[in-house]
């Protein structure tokens, strides 16, 4: 039977070379990434020193430690989706305003081809 040890620093590192594949095909901005390398780290030091897992959860009163994982995963999850809810956000309201300015655009080029291909006037 594999330990649970073992288990948890491959998924640390395969997840580290899935973040480090993405960002270098440019699937997965620099920026994002950073979130995911220290999740990747995360899983791979408390696999080496499982203790500090015991003793922070310990410190906040919680008597069995993966429940602190479980409720650290969330509390990640739930900011990192306000996030992008934010940045979606941001993006959507500009992409609307890009795109008013290309219709107005659009319609003064139009309003100029009218101009120049009206015939001159006596």
């Amino acid at each position: 039977m594999i330990s649970y040890r073992i288990t948890s620093i491959f998924v640390g590192a395969i997840l580290f070379l899935i973040i480090i594949r993405l960002v270098r095909k440019g699937k997965l901005q620099e920026r994002h990434s950073i979130l995911w390398f220290v999740m990747a780290v995360m899983i791979m030091v408390l696999a080496f020193f499982p203790q500090i897992l015991d003793k922070t959860a310990g410190i906040f009163g919680i008597h069995y430690a993966p429940n602190l994982l479980l409720t650290l995963g969330l509390g990640i999850l739930l900011v990192q989706n306000l996030y992008l809810f934010l940045y979606s956000s941001r993006h959507e309201a500009r992409i609307r305003e890009l795109a008013q300015q290309v219709a107005l655009l659009k319609n003064l080029l139009e309003e100029i081809r009218d101009e120049i291909r009206k015939p001159p006037s006596k």
